[in-house]
């Protein structure tokens, strides 16, 4: 009774977390600042590809102040708890989760969402390029030149781009779970390969599992504690799910470890 009564209430943290991180992330990342005045962030950025150029950037917006604290905070955080910021803390995930919510029709990318994944990796491809160009003009190795001067000189073309692919994204979030975070996020990406060598896992005790699937049935995804796939946003859904609480957090290695020094000492 004990561990339903603390897994509840991490579940209430969990959504303060979601929350918090929604109500203020989320206006700083749209319009730059807390005062939900466009001067920045994804509708205001001088640059139409938002939040790689801040050092160079006119534009007085909150999220150049905040960026280096929180992509620090993200890189430093990952490999010891692998994509829990997608999990919890990007506002762009949490409007995702919100919208499919909806009541309504949805659609199983079962069949055909092992081949969209690939999309993310060239995604990822033209992040790097991207982030690679911006380093060479911030350190004025480099003119603006090249791709940032087409994007800077068709900026309205390119702003009805990004109009136009976010409200698309907005949709299909009402249909597919998170297809933005799934298919296309590059900082997503780069974070689920920290799943599988982070410090933080799941362990089940199959000796105590009665295997009533509430742990698949409360993801989204339909994983199965899943946790050190690249596929887990590491929402903690299936932890605060599981019934009888065989669903333990723990650092790896350490209670595989322990069980092996116990069962040689029964030996």
């Amino acid at each position: 009774m004990g561990s339903s009564s603390a897994r509840a209430k991490l579940q209430i943290l969990l959504t303060a977390i979601k929350a918090t991180s929604l109500l203020t992330l989320g206006p700083i990342v749209a319009v730059g600042q807390l005062g939900l005045g466009i001067v920045g962030g994804l509708f205001g950025c001088p640059f139409s590809i938002p939040f790689v150029l801040c050092q160079i950037c006119p534009t007085p917006c909150t999220f150049y102040l905040i960026r280096p604290w929180l992509f620090g905070g993200i890189i430093t955080t990952s490999p010891l708890t692998g994509r829990v910021f997608c999990g919890l803390i990007c506002p762009i995930g949490n409007v995702g989760s919100l919208l499919y919510r909806f009541r309504g029709k949805k659609f199983s990318v079962s069949g055909v969402g092992a081949r969209l994944k690939y999309m993310r990796y060239g995604a990822v491809i033209l992040f790097l390029y991207m982030m690679f160009e911006a380093a060479w003009i911030s350190l004025d190795l480099r003119r603006v030149e090249g791709f940032w001067s087409f994007m800077i000189e068709n900026r309205d073309e390119m702003t009805i781009v990004i109009i136009a692919a976010v409200l698309m994204f907005l949709i299909l979030s009402t249909l597919i779970y998170r297809p933005w975070c799934r298919y296309l996020c590059p900082i997503g990406t780069l974070l689920s390969m920290f799943n599988r060598f982070s410090l933080l896992s799941f362990d089940r005790d199959p000796d105590e599992c009665l295997e009533c699937d509430a742990c698949r049935m409360s993801c989204p995804l339909n994983l199965q504690d899943s946790s050190d796939s690249t596929d887990c946003f590491r929402c903690l859904s299936c932890y605060t799910a599981c019934r009888r609480g065989v669903l333990r957090l723990s650092v790896k290695g350490f209670r595989r470890n322990s069980k092996r020094g116990s069962n040689s000492r029964a030996r």
